[in-house]
């Protein structure tokens, strides 16, 4: 099983909407899926609402232990969100977040949303991790976002050495905005090799496949199918990406 941390230490980055997409993708194309909801605002729960519940963030995390379940080929299943998982620098949390990540299995793929704050039970979740993900949106200051989650990774790195980072993925951009474009242009000048050559743009089609808890490849607007044709290029590289480091 391939496991995927979405990880950015600051909050309204498209975390959930990347990773909740990413979890259908893997279902159409086939694969089986587990998706964990680490982060207490639930968000990931509520994008996934007609996903089978298998297990809950905070008894999984409270027993150090993965529950008990089977994935079939194409079905994404949900490890629901709880607003009373931990979110401290505590080691005990670390240690029974590892534990308890490194339990699961059954799945092709396992996708980890995590709350804004790079905190012992995202360092916990990230010590589990293949591969990591960082969404990153194109305001000011980005720059020192940015480095706050290279310098996260270098820190997981040293002991996961097998984590591979996937890269820097623009979302929520607005081409429209000349400081997003410039920011843009920006973090490519100075991350060139990590910056995923594909952005998610701030389209409705999210919001709607959200709200109403279904793959944007299912909303029937014009929105929804711009949105599901860029996820779908994203996705792509993303499935090669992975493949290439097996």
């Amino acid at each position: 099983m391939k496991t995927i941390v979405i990880a950015n230490n600051k909050g309204g980055v498209g975390k959930t909407t990347v990773a909740s997409q990413i979890a259908f993708y893997l279902g159409r194309a086939g694969y089986s899926v587990i998706a964990v909801d680490l982060d207490g605002q639930r968000n990931l729960t509520s994008a996934l609402g007609g996903t089978r519940v298998v297990g809950n963030a905070l008894q999984m995390l409270e027993g150090g232990e993965a529950p008990s379940f089977s994935v079939d080929p194409g079905e994404v299943v949900l490890i629901e969100g709880d607003r009373d998982v931990p979110v401290s620098s505590d080691d005990a949390v670390l240690q029974s977040t590892v534990a308890a990540l490194d339990g699961l299995d059954g799945a092709d793929f396992c996708i980890v949303d995590t709350p804004p704050t790079f905190s012992a039970l995202v360092y916990g979740a990230l010590l589990t991790a293949d591969f990591m993900l960082s969404p990153i949106e194109l305001k000011r200051f980005s720059l020192d976002g940015v480095e706050g989650v290279l310098k996260a990774f270098v820190q997981v790195q040293e002991i996961n050495e097998g984590i591979q980072f996937l890269g820097l993925l623009p979302s929520r951009f607005d081409a429209v905005k000349k400081s997003e474009r410039e920011t843009l242009l920006a973090v490519a000048e100075s991350y060139s090799n990590l910056l995923v050559p594909h952005a998610i743009r701030n389209r409705v089609g999210y919001e709607a496949a959200e709200a109403e808890g279904i793959p944007v490849f299912e909303v029937p607007t014009a929105s929804g199918k711009e949105a599901a044709a860029e996820f779908g290029a994203f996705f792509d590289w993303f499935i090669e990406a992975i493949e290439k480091e097996d």
